[in-house]
């Protein structure tokens, strides 16, 4: 074992692991499994059934009621991803002095023996303050599905890495937050910027909890040696609704507005006018009623509805922290342009070719 991980040992550092279970105690007692069979085994899991149906709740009492690492937590509804990670962390993680680092992993994953390893390597080497975990497909492990994120100058926070080939991503580098189905935080930035913001239930929380982590100069890594294999859930496809894709726009437009300092906003602002006037403009010509109908709708929910939640949000966050600045800032972030040219030519006229050669 490396000299930082036999100093860690030394030290006591207890890592906790959270993982939430709905409705999946088949994935969740492989995910333990393998993570019983950890080379770092200092840790506990903090398991926490979402109020689950059927006989999710008797099996895991039964596996892990009375298991030496695991503190088990039933919960009587489903309280979603977003509550479900804030009630343990608020509850067992942030007041507990000992935890330096805090783990969450989904239940629909394994992890190989030296994952916990390498990620506390990893966040000590670098002096990191989140780490990403090397995200790959359990079905087809040739193929990536999550690097952690990056995020544009117009406001999206973009997952890196989804269905590339996992050669490619073999390198540590710094991105702009991990995807919380497989992350590490530190202890004392959360007690500093706070949890997830449960304006979110599921899905973006952990996009704006690494925006504001960056934001306020803390640092995240990608760590390509502590690799998650995951399932990729289903079940965002069966919800791909009106509902759905209009909440994500609220999100990226929520997270944005909440958090970015008053002089980015102005340097982006003609770059946030320009994508979204040319979005508008391409849903009018390629004839996408539905998409132009979520846009339009997002931008009067964010502009009037969600105006007074948004400047709420923002009021508070200014209020008590101060961020990095802005030229910083604009480094962290990617220019809109190329990215937008090379996503319009793959989702829309690759797309629409690809459907016309069928007939």
């Amino acid at each position: 074992m490396n000299l930082i991980l036999e100093l860690a040992l030394e030290l006591n550092m207890k890592i906790p692991i959270i993982i939430l279970n709905w409705n999946g105690v088949e994935d969740t007692l492989e995910c333990m499994e393998s993570i019983f069979a950890q080379t770092y085994t200092d840790y506990v899991v903090y398991l926490l059934d979402n109020g689950s149906e059927g006989n999710d709740t008797e099996i895991l009492t039964e596996k892990y009621g009375t298991h030496p690492k695991v503190e088990l937590i039933l919960a009587s509804k489903n309280h979603g991803f977003t509550l479900g990670n804030n009630l343990i962390l608020e509850e067992y993680i942030l007041p507990n002095s000992d935890y330096e680092y805090v783990v969450l992993l989904n239940n629909d994953t394994t992890v190989p023996e030296d994952w916990l390893e390498n990620l506390l390597h990893s966040a000590q080497t670098y002096q990191a303050d989140m780490v990403a975990c090397k995200m790959v497909n359990y079905y087809n492990r040739k193929r990536m599905d999550n690097a952690g994120h990056k995020m544009l100058n117009t406001a999206e926070v973009i997952p890196l890495g989804y269905a590339e080939s996992v050669e490619a991503w073999n390198t540590p580098h710094e991105n702009m937050g991990a995807c919380a189905g497989a992350a590490l935080y530190a202890v004392p930035m959360l007690c500093d910027i706070g949890i997830f913001d449960e304006y979110f239930n599921t899905g973006y929380e952990d996009a704006e909890l690494g925006m504001r982590a960056n934001i306020l100069g803390y640092k995240s890594i990608f760590e390509p040696s502590a690799v998650v294999y995951h399932k990729e859930s289903q079940s965002v496809s069966k919800i791909m609704n009106y509902e759905y894709l209009l909440k994500i726009q609220l999100n990226i437009f929520y997270s944005y507005f909440k958090l970015m300092p008053a002089f980015s906003l102005w340097l982006n602002l003609p770059s946030l006018l320009f994508k979204y006037l040319s979005i508008l403009i391409i849903d009018v010509i390629f004839i996408r009623p539905k998409f132009l109908k979520i846009m339009l709708h997002a931008m009067y929910r964010t502009l009037f509805t969600e105006r007074k939640k948004i400047l709420n949000a923002r009021h508070n966050f200014q209020r008590k922290h101060r961020p990095i600045s802005a030229l910083k800032l604009q480094r962290k972030m990617e220019f809109f342009l190329w990215f937008d040219i090379k996503r319009f030519v793959k989702y829309v006229i690759l797309r629409r070719k690809t459907e016309f050669e069928r007939y």
